[in-house]
């Protein structure tokens, strides 16, 4: 563009002197110097020698890729990943829709638990394709919710509490049974009281029930549908169709009478709204438990309105990285299991890591909690481990509750 173009037509002269055009000003050619040397500092840093971009599909464990502290560890590597979310379902499907190996467009799957896991390990060694598996971390699936609820339950005999921390405990343990009785009753929040001892006082006239991503693609969502069928069916996981289809029909209301949302709830609970729409979500720990170390690190407190509801029927999920590609993937696998600086991070973000010394790395964590100030939950004694039926019982149960499209 020309300095003549710029002219503002029939505007008085007022005998200011007009500054020069862009390209006959020494700035102008000093900034197009500056903006070249930053692209090609850019395209040099995107094409650096010896930096390999991975790609993985995965759901709610993209939080893990997507935080700076692991990419930038990852850099140091020579490593960065791009990740495509999907439901846990989703990525199931996703995978499995390329049926030879040089149409799969993903290096590795990241599932965020066994289910979805065992499904794309099991087709794709049907199909003589490649696979292979690394197990990083756990996360057990709980429900995040708010003080004045969980001291609602309590006092209906539905929870109780652990230890306590400054402003009160952080962590309840829920008791399943009693938590579905009361929605399947139809109570409501007013019902057992809960403005009784609140202050400023609360009302709530919906149901008492959980708020759960969909069945059909969220691993939480299928978990949470897994242990409610659990304790309704005598803590024990169903054996055959015939039992899957009456559960089937006994926790379909209790399941989708809220609506069941298709993305993660968690960014919905940590929101100024999500007390009064949504009091009680299913998520998982490590979410909870990183965003209490943010808390403490940024403001110096924890956040002691929001606590967790660990169910008494225990359910570790156990996500795993699936290779799907020989070479760069296994390496980046490799890496996640050995780094001690990327190990860390994992603790950082919430996860029990896995290790030979300690299974289910909640030792490892808790020793990290307490160095961030962040009080750990008591330690589980009498607690049943939840089971899921056989991965195809479970499609059934799942298909059946969510009426998912084929």
């Amino acid at each position: 563009m020309t300095a003549d173009s710029t002219r503002a037509v029939g505007a008085p002269s007022l005998g200011i002197v007009r500054p020069p055009g862009f390209w006959t000003s020494p700035f102008g050619w000093t900034f197009v110097l500056v903006a070249c040397v930053a692209a090609l500092g850019t395209v040099m840093l995107v094409r650096a020698p010896g930096v390999v971009t991975i790609r993985g599909i995965m759901a709610s464990k993209q939080d893990f890729f997507n935080d700076e502290g692991v990419q930038r560890l990852l850099l140091k590597h020579g490593i960065r990943v791009d990740v495509t979310a999907r439901g846990s379902g989703e990525a199931v499907y996703e995978v499995l829709s390329h049926r030879t190996q040089q149409a799969q467009p993903y290096d590795f799957a990241f599932p965020s638990g066994q289910p979805a896991a065992d499904r794309i390990k099991s087709e794709r060694s049907q199909r003589g394709l490649y696979v292979r598996t690394t197990r990083l971390f756990t996360s057990p699936v709980v429900l995040a919710s708010y003080r004045e609820y969980a001291e609602t339950l309590v006092r209906n005999g539905a929870a109780s509490r652990h230890s306590g921390g400054p402003g009160g405990a952080l962590y309840y343990t829920l008791d399943t049974a009693k938590f579905i009785e009361l929605g399947k009753s139809g109570k409501t929040w007013n019902d057992i009281g809960i403005g009784d001892n609140s202050s400023p006082r609360v009302t709530n006239g919906n149901r008492v029930l959980a708020h759960n991503p969909g069945v059909c693609r969220s691993n939480s969502g299928t978990t949470y549908l897994g242990l409610v069928a659990f304790v309704e069916n005598n803590e024990r996981p169903a054996q055959n169709e015939a039992e899957i289809d009456r559960l089937a029909r006994d926790v379909q209301p209790f399941i989708t009478a809220i609506g069941m949302p298709e993305s993660d709830l968690w960014q919905f609970y940590i929101t100024p709204e999500g007390k009064s729409q949504g009091p009680i979500v299913v998520v998982y720990e490590h979410q909870f438990l990183a965003y209490q170390q943010a808390n403490r690190r940024q403001t110096g407190r924890l956040d002691s309105e929001r606590v967790l509801l660990y169910p008494k029927q225990e359910f570790q999920t156990d996500p795993e990285y699936i290779s799907l590609k020989p070479g760069a993937a296994d390496r980046l696998g490799q890496l996640l299991l050995k780094d001690r600086d990327l190990r860390r991070r994992m603790m950082e973000l919430g996860f029990r890591m896995i290790d030979q010394s300690d299974a289910t790395g909640t030792r490892q964590l808790f020793n990290q909690l307490a160095q961030r100030g962040v009080p750990a939950p008591d330690p589980r004694t009498d607690y049943t481990a939840a089971e899921l039926p056989e991965l195809n019982l479970l499609q059934r149960l799942v298909h059946a509750v969510g009426r998912c499209p084929s």
